[in-house]
């Protein structure tokens, strides 16, 4: 096990973490496993595991699936000028907003491929918090509320391709198929709002709205999660129009629009 120098508490804390996201940056774009991680920073490996748990949860770093290797975030959403840092800035107060109101955790996603990608999340102020994702987080599109809000705005035949693409992974949530799917994307339809329950957590349900650019493609969507006990048809309804109404309130037009 690597031996650690002795060091202070306060500032030397945050420089062990610095150390931790400097080692990341100097490997580029690759991904390193948490051995080699703790190697480089001349830590301990159970240490590492502590700041990169933070570094994910602030959206420096991205962990690749449920394997032990983080890079990066890169193109992620923090670099300055990027899109999805943009958004970020932008939808924050927003999303602040509808955390406070409803209590409960909300989520900016966006589309990456056949997953979707969480780029920030709020905390609300009910005791318990069901924090389903955490930022850099991917899972299928459609999985999570917000996914779901997302892939329901696709054009038809791409949805259906994106979920053609990801029947073989789908079924580790539950067990979910091609076919229930694509009907959760058609009530997403005749609603107007996602709604997911028991998919990537059990015992959880999700509202979500996504937002489209002025050609009607959806770009990026808003979801709030709580514990299904929490989450009648009506408050459903309601959060689905507190969104909404946040989102409009603060401008939520498409990347690269003032």
């Amino acid at each position: 096990m690597n031996k650690e120098r002795h060091e202070a508490p306060g500032p030397q804390v945050l420089r062990r973490g610095l150390r931790v996201l400097r080692v990341l940056r100097e490997a580029g774009g690759d991904a390193m496993h948490v051995v080699d991680i703790a190697s480089a920073a001349g830590m301990q490996r159970s240490t590492v595991y502590r700041y990169l748990d933070v570094l994910v949860e602030e959206g420096y770093v991205l962990r690749e699936g449920r394997a032990p290797r983080w890079r990066v975030a890169e193109l992620g959403v923090l670099m300055a000028g990027d899109l999805h840092a943009d958004a970020v800035r932008r939808l924050r107060p927003a999303m602040r907003q509808i955390s406070d109101v409803s209590g409960d955790a909300s989520f900016l996603v966006c589309r990456a491929g056949g997953d979707s990608l969480c780029l920030h999340r709020e905390l609300g102020n009910y005791p318990v918090q069901v924090l389903t994702v955490t930022i850099g987080h991917r899972q299928p599109l459609g999985v999570g509320a917000a996914g779901l809000a997302l892939l329901a705005a696709l054009p038809d035949a791409e949805a259906r391709e994106v979920i053609a693409q990801n029947e073989a992974t789908l079924r580790a949530y539950g067990g979910m198929t091609a076919v229930q799917m694509y009907r959760l994307v058609e009530n997403t339809r005749d609603r107007g709002w996602s709604v997911v329950a028991n998919a990537a957590v059990p015992g959880v349900l999700g509202v979500g709205i996504a937002l489209c650019n002025s050609a009607g493609y959806p770009y990026l969507a808003v979801s709030v999660s709580s514990l299904i006990d929490r989450m009648p048809a009506a408050r459903q309804r309601s959060i689905a129009a507190s969104i909404r109404a946040q989102l409009a309130q603060w401008g939520a037009a498409e990347p690269g629009m003032k």
